[in-house]
């Protein structure tokens, strides 16, 4: 019923909306400001949003699912439109309006050039001062780099002293001095060191004036529009201008000025051969986040590229294209631009294209066309934007994953009270198959340690599961995880098991022999069983009793053995009924019996220790175990667990939707996408399926390099890596038809195969 009144209340708003331009807020059922948006038409465009939802993204969809209630404000004009909704998304930070970070994180370089003396500053704000903005920018380090640079070619001030330019001067003694200056707010002593090394030509002291000093402000700014060519032809005259008039010192300063300009733009690869200035948009959405790639092209060179991480608002954001995200970002960014393009190259069309080309028409002073480029030169530079752009999800992700150690020693926190341990994990051991079709199936344990990644603890398995054409992902898991339990359990027991010199009071009732090492037993603290060693004349050491009240893993017992008599090898003269027993502990039968052992009809085995080490990793504790999968995967990594009888934390990642499942629950958890305990998660995750995928990788091209193919005359190593690389396995390669085989092979050849194969 409730769910009816509010169709039907916002049934009536469409109705009665005008068809004028104007600005619409969506509220919620708390009246709290969801959305703003814009339109040349409120009618139809609100209306829009109510009708079928098809061609609408999970994002749209969501939000009008929460729509309680509609406000909108009509404006005269399509332009009054745009400016009212960028101004309102700025005070309201509505949950579904793509949002920029605030001014505070951006930063603009600044040219003063209302004072007579300009200075060239890194500011994060754009004042209505008169001043020259370049950005925003980004990255600040990058903006100081270039200054640094420019200041080493172009000797301008950036101090703070405030110069005020009088007139020429002609009663001065120094001949440097030929202009009378104003100075206040001198907070420092002047000329100051920039002008000893000749990186300032010195205003303060009046050593030029107002004109000459321009022209060099004048030069950098063209620098920074990205006009280099004006630049560097100016220098050349100088410097063949110096050069002529035999100044030769003036003439090697210059031409280490365009050496360096020459070194900023080494890196300039893209160029159109229009001569345009062009902003080239495109973007990624991962994680919840969309991460914007913006070229800025001028005079047909790339001057600057900037990257922008916006969060995605609202659940569940379409992950190839969101054109309203696109538009907000496009609002939001050149409305705090200071330099505006001819052309805007974005990758699909957005909503108000006409009127958005209005507004940046308006704010350039002159007109500027958007966009959407199908084909040709700029289609390929949208593309090489997108690549970027990933680029950049991809290292923010990396970086993320290489981040400061008190990021990750929080997010093992969390997942200790998410998961209900006693402490934060410190070794998380993640689980992950690899196989094609069923064949070749490889698993991988990867390890981190207080968070963090420990390669040398990685391990891999071939597994013994083949089902060609029938994966069974979870007896896979099954038989991974026993064969690394099976490893643990003695490992865990060895704190348990302990083998001690047995006392006077254990062997009282025995007759003790010089000869014969006397071991007790001990589980904990009760002893459960004792071990009698004979050690001949040669130090050779051989078992003349062992008896136990309980199961005994065996191979344990003997490396204990083997440690507390330091030696290398132990021996026993092996009942016939216990024989497959000591087998399975790696005892192997000896060719030649020992002079010095008593004599016996039983079989003599020998186990040796330094062909039995222990694994460093397998026999370490995880604190808690990953499998990569759901439910499935987790339930048969459970009958590992079983099987060896331990309880150990365990939970599993379902990779669709990033969702953890615990043992016993129905209901998966599910932890925010922001959250670095899911991101530490997905990170040992992804490790485990690109170590297990590397694997595999390598034995399909072993399996290729002698394969069934070895048999056809004529197929070379070049061709055998052509045909796995596109068919996956030789099985596949035989499987293939004729017309499959001649697309990679041609005829010749896909005769050959064919014929050979199916013989």
């Amino acid at each position: 019923m409730k769910e009816y009144k509010r169709q039907k209340y916002i049934q009536h708003i469409l109705l009665n909306l005008p068809k004028e331009p104007g600005v619409y807020k969506f509220k919620d059922d708390s009246n709290k400001i969801i959305y703003v948006g814009k339109a040349k038409n409120l009618k139809n465009r609100v209306s829009s949003y109510f009708q079928s939802s098809r061609d609408q993204t999970s994002k749209t969809k969501k939000m009008v699912e929460q729509i309680a209630d509609i406000e909108y404000i009509t404006v005269g004009s399509d332009l009054e439109a745009i400016m009212l909704e960028t101004n309102l998304i700025k005070e309201l930070h509505p949950k579904y309006n793509v949002l920029m970070k605030d001014d505070k994180n951006y930063v603009y370089i600044k040219i003063t050039v209302q004072e007579d003396f300009p200075r060239i500053l890194i500011t994060r704000k754009v004042e209505k001062d008169k001043a020259r903005y370049f950005g925003p920018k980004t990255a600040k380090y990058k903006v100081e780099r270039t200054l640094k640079v420019l200041k080493r070619i172009f000797p301008y001030r950036h101090c703070s002293l405030a110069i005020d330019y009088i007139a020429p001067r002609s009663d001065s003694a120094d001949p440097k001095r030929r202009h009378k200056v104003k100075v206040t707010h001198a907070n420092i002593k002047f000329p100051c060191i920039d002008y000893h090394i000749k990186r300032c030509i010195g205003p303060c002291i009046g050593t030029v004036d107002k004109d000459e000093y321009r022209a060099i402000i004048d030069q950098v700014i063209r620098f920074l529009e990205g006009k280099h060519e004006d630049v560097i032809e100016k220098l050349k005259a100088d410097m063949d201008r110096a050069a002529a008039d035999r100044k030769f010192e003036l003439a090697a300063a210059i031409r280490d000025k365009l050496q360096a300009i020459k070194d900023i733009m080494e890196d300039q690869r893209i160029s159109t051969p229009d001569h345009k200035d062009l902003d080239v948009i495109n973007y990624v959405i991962a994680d919840e986040k969309i991460f914007y790639n913006l070229f800025q092209i001028r005079s047909g060179k790339l001057i600057n590229q900037e990257n922008f991480e916006l969060k995605a608002h609202g659940d569940n954001p379409d992950q190839n294209h969101d054109p309203e995200a696109l538009s907000d970002f496009l609002q939001q960014y050149y409305e705090k631009a200071t330099d505006l393009p001819q052309e805007v190259l974005i990758p699909e069309e957005i909503q108000d294209q006409s009127e958005m080309e209005s507004w940046l028409t308006e704010m350039r002073g002159h007109k500027v066309k958007i966009l959407v480029p199908q084909r040709g030169r700029k289609n390929k530079l949208l593309e090489l934007s997108h690549k970027n752009a990933l680029s950049f999800s991809k290292l923010s992700k990396v970086k993320w994953q290489g981040h400061q150690k008190s990021d990750r020693e929080k997010a093992l926190q969390k997942l200790a009270e998410i998961l209900k341990l006693e402490s934060p994990p410190k070794r998380l051991e993640c689980f992950d198959v690899s196989h094609f079709s069923g064949t070749q199936t490889v698993s991988s344990m990867v390890v981190f340690q207080n968070g963090f990644p420990f390669k040398p603890d990685y391990r891999k398995f071939k597994l013994h599961q083949e089902t060609p054409g029938k994966p069974d992902d979870f007896a896979s898991m099954e038989e991974t995880l026993s064969r690394r339990l099976r490893h643990l359990k003695p490992s865990i027991e060895s704190n348990q098991i302990r083998l001690l010199k047995s006392t006077k009071k254990e062997l009282k009732d025995i007759e003790i022999q010089d000869n014969i090492h006397y071991f007790t037993i001990k589980k904990e603290k009760e002893p459960i069983g004792v071990v009698h060693i004979l050690e001949t004349d040669k130090k050779k050491f051989l078992i003349q009793k062992l008896e136990h009240k309980e199961t005994l893993d065996l191979r344990l017992l003997s490396k204990k053995i083997t440690q507390k008599l330091k030696t290398k090898r132990l021996y026993i003269a092996c009942a016939s009924d216990q024989l497959k027993l000591f087998e399975e502990a790696g005892y192997i039968a000896v060719r030649k019996v020992p002079d010095d052992f008593p004599k016996t009809s039983n079989p003599v085995l020998v186990y040796d220790a330094t062909k039995h080490l222990i694994d460093t990793s397998f026999k370490k504790k995880p604190d808690l175990i990953i499998i990569d999968g759901g439910k499935g995967q987790l339930g048969a990594a459970m009958k590992a667990l079983k099987k060896y009888q331990m309880d150990l934390p365990i939970i599993s990642i379902a990779k669709k939707n990033e969702e953890i499942y615990l043992p016993g629950k129905s209901l998966p958890i599910i932890i925010p996408k922001e959250d670095p305990t899911l991101r530490m998660i997905q990170h040992i995750r992804d490790e485990s399926h690109r170590f297990a995928i590397t694997f595999h990788q390598g034995l399909q091209m072993k399996a290729t390099k002698s394969s069934i193919l070895d048999s056809v005359y004529g197929i070379g190593e070049a061709t055998k890596m052509k045909l796995l690389k596109h068919f996956g396995s030789p099985e596949s390669i035989k499987n293939a038809t004729m017309y499959e085989l001649e697309q990679i092979v041609g005829k010749k050849n896909a005769i050959k195969i064919k014929e050979a194969l199916n013989k």
